[in-house]
């Protein structure tokens, strides 16, 4: 008998758990499909619906949608990241008694903060980030006293942060950024004890102020995130005191003074962004945090020597200094960094010679060290590991010739070398390296001929130096060419046609060369040309009429050649905003609109090219558009016999024609 109400009573107990159970999972399941029409079915949740069954083991069974976490058989977690809802927070989410988390982050909804999550007594994560939410945070949102994780960046919420944030004491982390706050952050922050992630960056309507010195009380922070978001004054020197941090970023704002001596002594101490500050005096010598990952001091005022300590982070794989006042040497230990990849000191007054082991011990990718006073060699061994996109080492006293190893680097896309006093050939292997797109060597003493081919991705090239040949017909195969500067070169030979196909060239410069013969008639596809610089060559004949289907062009510098006969009417249709005809043989009327104030300076020492009206320091036409005076070109020649003696006057915009005829007519003048 006793055995029988035991299992009488078993049962019922039993039967009454089910009953419960299936009454919850009822009520849950309710909410769920209310909340979906209340954001109006978005097709995101198109398989929350009823389930054939109400087994638990059921596919359909809520608690195995993708978007809810269940604990013992009730809704915990609510996971709503980029659904698509573009309807507001309905006050019956709170309906799910059981919710500690709920993420509606990347969605379109627009409203103030939903004050009816209150209800959610048990929520601990509330991640409403990169919505539509406005108005301002409620001053009571300190009823959320369970919070550990509060998220409502990337809204339009505004005015001031409310200072009872501080009293979410529960906070491990805490994001309040990209919104349009203002008034400056609420030193009550600082008394989040617990908290280990504060993230306040991009809120740049917030009132000039300094960094709150209580958020360095913070033992416990490990990301300290505050880009633009204007904050000014010096940063406290206790910041070196938080012993837990990992991730500074104070980026983009206006603090001043110097960098506290303190800030490399956190022992796990990972990322320092300080960049586009104000800050000034040296860089902290002593660094304990030998954990450092990457480092971006950039664009300050900093002044004194890259630290000695900077070579023992054997972990650091950025060191951004650029755009600083820094001075001395870069420690030749940097250059022995196994995981070094990334160094950019561009833009200081760094002297000495380049740490030679740069590239042999690390998997260097960038290596940008222009516009200083470096000197000596390039190192050879910088391509070694073959990982090398980048080598940034203009404006400097470099010497020597280009390291070998840049002939054998199928990664490199770019390398800019000008104003050094380098020289020697190029790398056979650097001309037609796989991913080259800009090449610039310009202003140095390089030599060499040019390849028939080169990388097919390479879009710039200039090379101003002692290059030398012909210019190659297989240039017609360097397609992806956009800007090719070649002046002040050795170049002879004609112009070949095979330049004049190149679909996607918008600047060309051969000025200064030796170039000579007629310009291609034909100009296969020049179509997004606008500058063409052919100054101060041997070229002769006519200008090419198909110049004028160059709609694109606004600059053209034909001066200091050898052409002859009219200038092309056609050529008047253009919109040039530079025109240089001068120091050739040209005859006959200019196009009517170049007779303009303009282009005052774009005919000089043509002497047979006459205009309507007596401007532009040239002769007037007659009524059948030539000279009216005398043919100069002809006089000139039956004095000098050829118009190469032509060239032994000087083509100076400056002397007045007069003169120049003086010159033509009597040598001795």
């Amino acid at each position: 008998m006793a055995i029988t109400t035991i299992f009488l009573s078993f049962l019922l107990l039993l039967f009454g758990h089910v009953n419960s159970e299936s009454q919850l999972y009822d009520k849950e399941q309710t909410v769920l499909l209310k909340l979906k029409q209340h954001w109006q079915n978005p097709p995101s949740l198109s398989h929350w619906q009823n389930p054939p069954s109400l087994s638990h083991l059921n596919s359909s069974h809520h608690c195995n949608w993708p978007e809810i976490t269940c604990t013992n058989g009730s809704i915990t977690q609510l996971l709503l990241q980029n659904k698509n809802i573009n309807q507001t927070v309905p006050p019956f989410i709170c309906d799910l008694k059981n919710l500690t988390v709920i993420d509606l982050s990347w969605n379109f909804i627009s409203q103030e903060f939903p004050k009816a999550l209150y209800n959610c007594s048990k929520l601990e994560e509330l991640d409403l980030s990169q919505n539509y939410f406005n108005g301002t945070i409620p001053v009571d949102i300190h009823r959320l006293s369970h919070l550990r994780r509060l998220n409502l960046g990337a809204n339009n919420f505004y005015g001031n942060i409310p200072v009872s944030v501080g009293q979410l004491t529960e906070l491990r982390t805490l994001q309040l950024f990209q919104c349009a706050f203002n008034g400056s952050f609420p030193s009550d922050i600082g008394y989040l004890f617990k908290l280990e992630t504060l993230q306040l960056d991009y809120n740049v309507n917030m009132t000039a102020a300094e960094l709150p010195s209580s958020f360095t009380e913070l033992k416990k922070l490990k990301v300290l995130w505050i880009t633009a978001s204007n904050l000014n004054g010096e940063i406290p020197y206790t910041i070196g005191e938080m012993e837990a941090l990992v991730h500074l970023d104070l980026s983009i704002n206006n603090l001043t003074g110097k960098i506290p001596s303190s800030l490399f002594m956190p022992k796990n101490l990972s990322i320092v962004y300080l960049y586009r500050n104000q800050l000034s005096g040296e860089i902290p010598q002593v660094v304990e945090a030998l954990n450092i990952d990457v480092i971006d001091l950039s664009d300050n005022k900093l002044t004194g020597s890259i630290p000695d300590d900077f070579g023992r982070l054997r972990n650091m794989t950025g060191l951004s200094l650029f755009l600083n006042q820094l001075s001395g040497k870069i420690p030749d230990s940097i250059g022995r960094l196994p995981s070094l990849m990334f160094l950019k000191v561009f833009s200081n007054n760094l002297s000495g010679t380049l740490p030679p082991d740069f590239g042999r011990y690390s998997m260097l990718v960038e290596l940008k060290v222009a516009d200083n006073k470096l000197e000596g060699k390039l190192p050879e061994h910088l391509c070694d590991n073959e990982r090398l996109v980048g080598v940034v080492a203009y404006n400097n006293n470099l010497t020597g010739e280009l390291p070998k190893s840049l002939g054998n680097c199928n990664g490199l896309k770019i390398v800019t070398v000008y104003n050094n006093r380098l020289f020697g050939g190029i790398p056979s292997g650097l001309w037609t390296s796989l991913n080259l797109s800009v090449l610039i060597l310009s202003h140095n003493s390089f030599t060499g001929e040019l390849p028939q081919r080169v990388a097919r991705n390479l879009s710039r090239l200039e090379i101003n130096n002692i290059f030398s040949g012909t210019i190659p017909a297989g240039v017609s195969s360097w397609r992806d060419l956009v800007v090719f500067v070649a002046s002040n070169n050795l170049f002879t030979g004609i112009i070949p046609q095979e330049l004049t196909s190149l679909p996607y060239l918008t600047t060309l410069f051969l000025d200064q060369n030796r170039l000579l013969g007629p310009l291609p008639q034909d100009i296969i596809s020049w179509k997004t040309l606008n500058a063409l610089n052919l100054r101060r060559n041997k070229i002769y004949g006519l200008i090419p009429r198909e110049l004028s289907n160059l709609a694109g062009l606004t600059e053209l510098d034909l001066s200091e050649n050898q052409f002859s006969g009219p200038i092309p009417p056609q050529l008047g249709l253009l919109r040039l905003t530079l025109l240089n005809l001068s120091c050739n043989f040209l005859s006959g009327r200019i196009p009517i609109q170049f007779e303009n104030d303009a282009y005052a300076s774009s005919f000089f020492n043509n002497l047979a090219l006459c205009a309507s009206k007596p401007t532009l320091n040239i002769r007037k036409c007659d009524s059948e558009g030539k000279l009216l005076t005398f043919n100069v070109k002809q006089d000139a020649e039956l004095v000098y016999g050829s118009q190469n003696n032509f060239y032994s006057y000087p083509c100076d915009p400056d002397v007045e024609l007069n003169v120049i005829l003086l010159k033509f007519i009597d040598p001795t003048t």
